[in-house]
């Protein structure tokens, strides 16, 4: 008897996803955003938990701007992030850990009428993909995932060419490999010179790049 082993990568309905993002309160909460933040909008979506490795995220950002000082008042970080085992110790610290992180980049960096980093610590659907509709670039940077099905969000809600820039750990990279700009979770300057490249890009590589990423969805 042969028994035979395949993978079947689980997906998103995307026709649903998009009803969302076009809703009315996602419209509304869009038009917020954009807002408050300048002319370029890095976003990221995720639960607060270490696996995410959004504290490497949010310094990779600061390294952005340490580096490319032009930048600095002009790319809005927008992080949706949904609190997750608030009664564990260790995700409570790593809470605490990822907000005094904000803390310290914004005070380094925030003038008169932009702050570098936004939290929105709550479980909005609809919040979320207005963020993603907006996004120049979105950061998916897991130190591990099944699939993370942010990524494929990102993609089927874009208006605005964002450029995904994701971990090659991420169960989604295998798909998403031909369009995304790969980072090494671990690698903080990595992910920033990732992130500076993603805004680098002419208009015409990331409609093809993001094209392609829809295709795979």
């Amino acid at each position: 008897r042969t028994t035979h082993v395949r993978h079947y990568p689980i997906s998103i309905d995307v026709e649903a996803t998009r009803r969302v993002a076009a809703s009315r309160a996602a419209r509304r909460r869009a038009d917020q955003l954009l807002g408050g933040t300048r002319e370029r909008v890095l976003v990221r979506v995720d639960r607060l938990e270490p696996s995410k490795n959004i504290l490497r995220g949010f310094l990779a950002y600061e390294a952005l701007l340490q580096r490319h000082p032009r930048l600095r008042g002009h790319i809005s970080f927008l992080a949706f992030l949904v609190p997750s085992r608030t009664g564990l110790k260790e995700y409570g610290d790593y809470g605490r850990s990822v907000q005094n992180a904000v803390d310290r980049i914004n005070a380094r960096f925030g003038r008169a009428g932009w702050r570098p980093i936004q939290i929105f610590y709550e479980n909005d659907y609809a919040q979320a993909l207005a963020g993603l509709s907006i996004a120049d670039v979105v950061l998916v940077n897991p130190l591990v995932d099944g699939m993370n099905l942010v990524a494929k969000e990102a993609v089927v809600v874009s208006e605005r060419d964002a450029v995904l820039v994701l971990s090659e750990t991420a169960g989604a990279y295998d798909q998403m490999s031909n369009g995304a700009l790969p980072v090494a979770p671990a690698d903080i300057v990595g992910t920033a010179d990732a992130l500076a490249a993603a805004l680098r890009m002419d208009p015409d590589e990331r409609r093809k790049r993001l094209a392609r990423l829809r295709r795979g969805v």
